[in-house]
């Protein structure tokens, strides 16, 4: 399965998925080019551009706005020409975007705490605001044995500098449950 989700009416992307993926223009039904990566914004977390790959050769760095992206379908991203891939040395914002090199894979992830949780091992995107919506944190191999990866929504994200990414700890006071966290295990 290539990584598109259908959760609550919108539909989520995993990045780790859109990676190798082909370019289809639309006019003429060829691949145009290879997406090879997701130049991000780290002030919104949003995703503004996939970096391309063109016919496997190298040149100027190109790029595709994903507000030019027709559709991002299970096994291609459809544009409607090939005069969608740009420069990405020709978009002030783009090229200071791709010049900060802003990764969330292998990010380190803290809490607001100061608690180590472990690392950005993948993110799901939200399709319809371009946005981040899940970081997936590989916790180290101690912790790993006794739960698995964490899934951190982006409304927990409290932080995100250009060496770690804060999230907001998960903490409970003792005696004080909203009927959301207790379960409903009585029928």
């Amino acid at each position: 399965m290539w990584g598109l989700m259908d959760y609550n009416g919108c539909m989520y992307a995993l990045a780790s998925k859109l990676i190798p993926l082909p370019v289809l223009s639309l006019q003429t039904g060829a691949t145009v080019a290879t997406v090879k990566g997701l130049v991000l914004d780290p002030a919104t977390l949003e995703v503004v551009a996939f970096s391309c790959e063109v016919g496997g050769h190298a040149g100027p760095e190109t790029a595709i706005l994903l507000r030019d992206v027709r559709e991002l379908a299970l096994d291609c991203v459809i544009v409607d020409s090939e005069d969608e891939l740009i420069e990405i040395d020709d978009i002030v914002r783009l090229k200071a975007l791709r010049s900060e090199d802003f990764a969330l894979i292998r990010k380190p992830v803290v809490s607001d705490m100061g608690r180590k949780l472990g690392n950005v091992e993948d993110f799901t995107i939200n399709t319809e605001t371009n946005k981040v919506q899940k970081l997936y944190v590989k916790q180290s191999i101690v912790r790993s044995f006794f739960g698995a990866s964490l899934i951190i929504d982006r409304t927990q994200i409290v932080d995100v500098t250009p060496k770690q990414i804060v999230v907001r700890e998960a903490t409970l006071k003792a005696g004080v449950f909203s009927p959301e966290v207790v379960p409903d295990i009585y029928p």
